[in-house]
Formats: C-alpha cells, structure tokens, sequence
C-alpha cells in the first residue's frame, strides 16, 4: 500500500510526451497538400507508409518527423510520368506541438 501511494505521488509530476502523429495524418497532410497544389485530378495516392518517426524539441517546442515512403499514380501526363505510372517517394512531413494538438507542415491540426 505504502509503494503504491508512493509511486502515485512520484508520478503524479510526470509529464507524459503526447502520441506522435499517425500514419493517417501523414496521408491526410499529403492530400491536402496535392489539393492546395492543384494536382488532386493528375496524382491519386496508391499508398502511404510510416517509416519511422522522431520526436524532438526546439526552441522549447515539441516538433516530430514522420518518415514515410509513398506511392502516387499518375493519373495525366506529368512531366516524364505518364498515366498509370506509379512513382515511389521517400521523405518526411514535420509536425509541431501546440495547443490544438499536431500541426502539420500545411497547417492543419490534428488533436489527440
């Protein structure tokens, strides 16, 4: 009984790092992103995958990396790409803290 009330009192000050980003808001942020650009009728998004992630803090903000790699379908002649090519993308989406929860590079927030 003694060990429980003193592990409750000692984590009571704790502060907990909140859940990172989520696949599902990487593919949200992706799509925003194509649409804001205009290319939501050229590229379809055929899969998107969290590869890792980082969480850090900067300037005493908590900021996160979401590695990803992706796959869009061309669905017009784009450049070099032809529809129904597929093209494979590596990259990352940095996230950071504030009071509405995750803020994504393009601005959208995503709560906990």
């Amino acid at each position: 009984m003694i060990l429980t009330a003193a592990l409750l009192i000692s984590s009571i000050g704790c502060k907990v790092d909140p859940k990172p980003p989520t696949e599902a808001d990487g593919r949200q942020v992706w799509k925003n992103l194509n649409t804001r650009s205009g290319l939501d009728g050229d590229l379809q998004l055929a899969d998107f995958k969290k590869t890792d992630g980082q969480m850090a803090e900067v300037n005493g903000v908590k900021v996160y990396t979401l590695f990803y790699e992706l796959h869009e379908k061309h669905l017009t002649k784009l450049g070099q790409w032809k529809p129904g090519d597929i093209e494979t993308i590596r990259s990352n989406y940095g996230f950071q803290r504030t009071e509405n929860g995750w803020q994504g590079p393009e601005g959208t927030h995503f709560p906990d």
